[in-house]
């Protein structure tokens, strides 16, 4: 089996994941809190669930439009790793 490290940038990127879902876990604790607190007043305002679908849809057209734009980045300093398709072997050769 051959060594494989993960690249820094795509160690950065899984630490930043974990994070944003840690920030997240966290963020809905903190409004489960207000919620269970009773203030008496809405903490969101009514049908605030009817925007969502138009939210992630931006985000994900946002996050697209970010990662099309690195990959073309990479793609153009030749950093992307398409390069080295040509030589991978996906079968062992047969035998003659």
């Amino acid at each position: 089996m051959q060594a494989f490290r993960f690249p820094r940038t795509a160690i950065a990127l899984m630490v930043a994941t974990f994070l944003t879902i840690l920030g997240a876990i966290g963020l809905a604790a903190e409004m489960a809190r207000t919620v269970q607190a009773g203030l008496g007043v809405a903490t969101l305002p009514p049908m605030w669930w009817s925007a969502l679908p138009i939210r992630f849809v931006l985000m994900f057209l946002f996050l697209w439009v970010v990662g099309a734009v690195g990959y073309g980045i990479l793609f153009a300093l030749r950093w992307s790793g398409v390069h080295r398709l040509s030589n991978t072997v996906t079968w062992p050769q047969t035998r003659q």
